[in-house]
């Protein structure tokens, strides 16, 4: 390979290396928000499955 391909190649991987951290960081921060959100929103659920059993049935 020649050697301009290969500082092509390298400064390629370079910026491409730039961006993963930031949208692995991103990507596992939504994440985080989408479980919590779903955590409280099954916690809520269960509870007004608790209060009044005949309610949740409705649907």
């Amino acid at each position: 390979m020649p050697t301009g391909h290969q500082t092509a190649l390298a400064e390629l991987t370079g910026a491409l290396h730039g961006w993963v951290g930031p949208a692995a960081i991103a990507a596992g921060a939504l994440l985080l928000i989408v479980a919590l959100y779903r955590r409280s929103r099954a916690t809520l659920a269960r509870k007004r499955r608790a209060a009044r059993p005949s309610a949740a049935e409705w649907w």
